[in-house]
């Protein structure tokens, strides 16, 4: 005679299936089965709902955006840097499912900001601090592949990065007069 049951744990996003297997042999012995889950990347630059996805919430096509507001006796292209407001929380979270798995984050800032007359501003110009260190400082550079960062993780591990940027206009050109937009897009793969 065998009985099995079968439980789902979640843990955060997470499922783990435990397989119980109880077998009616003299030793009266049990075997457990672990199933891995396969491996994932997570990443999420800008808010949400931290308390109930673990992170800062679930998917979203909300993409946030990040102003410049020039300060009284700011001159363009003075070198004045100008602080951008509000500071933009970043999340990285891989699995590697129970092999060896390696991640990589890059930024495509190629675009650059245009204003509505088609001027560019090239997102070289803008750079960020790092409220932990968790995640490197820097500078965009245009580039549609800047590398950010890259870790790896061996055997069932997960790893998770969260970091605050604060970022910065260096103010070392004289753009035309406008409203520049741009968007920048962070990318993390499982190399």
């Amino acid at each position: 005679m065998a009985a099995w049951a079968s439980f789902v744990m979640v843990v955060g996003r997470l499922t783990l299936l435990l397989f119980l297997f109880a077998v009616a042999t003299p030793s009266h012995a049990l075997r457990f089965s672990i199933a891995a889950a396969p491996p994932f990347v997570y990443i999420q630059v800008g808010t949400g709902d931290l308390a109930t996805y673990g992170l800062f919430g679930g998917p979203s096509s909300q993409v946030d955006e990040v102003s410049f507001p020039i300060p009284a006796g700011v001159t363009a292209g003075d070198g004045t840097e100008i602080i951008g407001t509000p500071v933009m929380p970043i999340a990285f979270l891989g699995y590697s499912g129970g092999n060896q798995a390696n991640y990589q984050v890059t930024i495509d800032s190629s675009s650059g900001l245009i204003s509505e007359n088609n001027d560019v501003i090239p997102l070289s110009q803008i750079r960020w601090t790092t409220q932990d260190g968790d995640i490197p400082g820097g500078q965009f550079t245009g580039s549609p592949n800047q590398f950010l960062q890259q870790y790896n993780l061996r055997g069932r591990r997960s790893r998770g990065i969260v970091d605050y940027l604060t970022f910065i206009y260096t103010n070392t050109i004289v753009p035309q007069a406008g409203t520049y937009r741009g968007r920048v897009t962070f990318t993390m793969t499982l190399l």
